[in-house]
């Protein structure tokens, strides 16, 4: 099935709109003649499961990002890209929090962290800020990646400089005799419309999203994909989210008739390693 999924995104043009990187801009002519070609994924994504220590506070938090950015700083640069999404109210039994690494692709990943062991940085965080934080270092075990694909232009009005931002993900599974070939459809005819009426509207919205392919699935979280959502501040997407439960019923059953998906997972988000592209 991920196979399938995979194959579906890079070669069948899993969206017209697929997301520019920052530095380039596309015109409308050229993204209708791109539609048709292979999609590249936008980024490469890595959830490491973290646990708080003894010693754990906002500041020594801080102080520990700190000391990660400066050797992440004497590394090759690889636009590494890091992030921490904490749960909001409620908890998971196998993690207080979540460490997210976004890198161009899994190339670099790979890369980045073979130069991060032979620095051995994991245990210079440790030796510096001892009980604070844990983080996963062992790719299927405690760190997770996902080929992410951004479907939608990420808004100007997005930004990560009054944290905490919103993020929200729903894990996802193609019902029986469903599978890419509708995704797709669903998402092109109907949630894209939508999102452009939405963003009529909503001029100033900050809404985007992304659909992640797990490198490997756990048998706690049965999943073909991950849809993750993001809004600037938690009011704006409380706002979003009830105007999309109460007003868009129909749009939500041709969603639900190809994809069975988790409730929404809240999470608050805060930067860690944001140079020089915030997102």
């Amino acid at each position: 099935m991920l196979y399938r999924f995979i194959c579906f995104i890079m070669f069948a043009g899993f969206l017209a709109g697929c997301s520019q990187p920052a530095d380039t801009e596309g015109s409308a002519d050229q993204t209708a003649t791109q539609s048709s070609a292979p999609v590249e994924p936008d980024a490469y994504y890595e959830f490491l499961w973290c646990e708080f220590g003894d010693n754990y506070t906002e500041e020594a938090r801080d102080a520990y990002f700190a000391s990660f950015n400066e050797i992440a700083d004497s590394m090759t640069e690889r636009g590494l890209r890091s992030f921490g999404y904490r749960p909001r109210d409620w908890e998971s039994e196998d993690f207080d929090a979540l460490w997210v690494n976004r890198w161009p692709d899994k190339e670099a990943s790979e890369q980045g962290w073979a130069e991060w062991q032979a620095k051995g940085g994991n245990a210079t965080l440790q030796e510096k800020h001892p009980g604070v934080l844990n983080c996963g270092q062992e790719s299927g075990v405690n760190v997770f990646g996902y080929t992410t694909y951004i479907p939608k232009d990420i808004p100007a009005s997005f930004n990560v400089e009054s944290p905490p931002y919103h993020v929200d993900n729903l894990f996802c599974s193609f019902n029986e005799g469903q599978g890419p070939e509708q995704l797709r459809s669903f998402v092109r005819d109907q949630y894209m419309p939508f999102l452009d009426r939405y963003a009529a509207d909503n001029p100033d919205n900050s809404y985007w999203f992304a659909i992640g392919v797990p490198d490997v699935v756990l048998e706690n979280y049965p999943q073909d994909f991950n849809w993750i959502n993001y809004f600037k501040n938690s009011d704006e997407a409380s706002v979003a989210i009830a105007n999309y439960d109460n007003n868009e019923v129909e749009i939500q059953n041709a969603m639900a008739e190809v994809v069975t998906c988790t409730d929404r997972q809240l999470w608050n988000g805060v930067p860690i390693r944001v140079l020089p592209d915030p997102i």
